[in-house]
């Protein structure tokens, strides 16, 4: 049985045709001199030629040790160059952190822990790619960032759902509304499914309501469905409705006009997870971040 030639191969060889000496050739390459007499002569047995003329003094190629000489210099020379390569881009990468993640997510939870990470690691640069939960798992799924922030939107097979946090959905309504003015705790039933405005079938936050029962069962046909939340907060303000977002996604403290309040009975809540390529390795640079945001989101979102 022949011994299959590798790159050994090529560097004894390449070692000894410029030492024209094997016991040189050996030192440099840290191998015993009978060591790389079995590798010359294992590659001249494949080859079926011979690659150097040997005497007492010196070690001379062949005319077909010359010839072969070049392309064996080119296959390591293209060899070494892709090791490089490869570990300039990984380099690059560590350096470089992009996340797709969902508005409400960049917005409530991020800024503080991206701020605290760049203090620590000011050589690694961090750029978060908002959008909905589809364009987050399309951008992991494309390979356009390193990993995702979401919930689920499809169980993709390609893709691997690290649980993060869990956001408790809730009621948004105008200060001046009925269910604002309650002292009572809000429960579903109390929500009339003619004034619901939701999130449209396009969005994370309508395929998290979805995943209730509960809530498709009582709400069959809410009063409108709308694509993005700043039009949806927009409805409420004006008096349309109201409507129902996660807390991370609540209306800020700038607008007083409008209200959230937790709704029970049952309590309804988006599962966000870490999303990234399954069976694909995180830069060094990405796996801290990973690590890090995985470490300071707390595993429920606090009122």
């Amino acid at each position: 049985m022949k011994t299959a030639l590798n790159l050994r191969h090529l560097y004894a060889f390449i070692a000894v045709a410029r030492e024209g000496n094997f016991t040189r050739a050996a030192e440099h390459l840290l191998l015993s001199q009978s060591t790389l007499t079995v590798t010359i002569r294992q590659l001249e047995e494949q080859l079926g030629v011979s690659l150097f003329n040997r005497t007492t003094r010196q070690v001379i190629l062949t005319a077909d040790g010359e010839n072969f000489l070049k392309s064996a210099e080119q296959v390591v020379d293209k060899f070494e160059e892709a090791i490089v390569s490869v570990r300039q881009s990984a380099a690059q990468r560590g350096g470089h952190v992009s996340i797709a993640v969902l508005p409400s997510i960049a917005i409530r939870l991020l800024p503080e822990i991206v701020q605290a990470f760049h203090e620590t690691h000011p050589d690694i640069r961090i750029t978060l790619r908002d959008d909905n939960g589809r364009g987050v798992h399309r951008q992991v799924l494309d390979r356009d960032v390193d990993f995702g922030i979401s919930n689920m939107w499809h169980p993709y097979p390609e893709l691997e759902f690290t649980p993060l946090t869990t956001d408790r959905f809730g009621l948004v309504c105008r200060r001046d509304d009925p269910l604002a003015e309650m002292e009572a705790p809000l429960n579903w039933a109390m929500i009339d499914e003619q004034r619901l405005f939701v999130m449209a079938g396009d969005t994370g936050v309508y395929k998290a309501l979805q995943e209730s029962v509960e809530f498709t069962e009582r709400f069959k046909t809410p009063a409108g469905e709308v694509l993005a939340m700043v039009t949806l907060l927009e409805m409420v303000r004006t008096g349309l409705g109201v409507t129902v977002v996660p807390q991370l996604a609540r209306p800020s403290e700038n607008e007083p006009d409008l209200v959230f309040r937790r709704v029970s009975n049952p309590v309804l809540i988006r599962r966000i997870c870490l999303i990234r390529r399954h069976n694909e390795a995180l830069s060094p640079g990405a796996r801290r971040v990973w690590d890090t945001i995985r470490a300071q989101v707390p595993r429920e979102v606090e009122g």
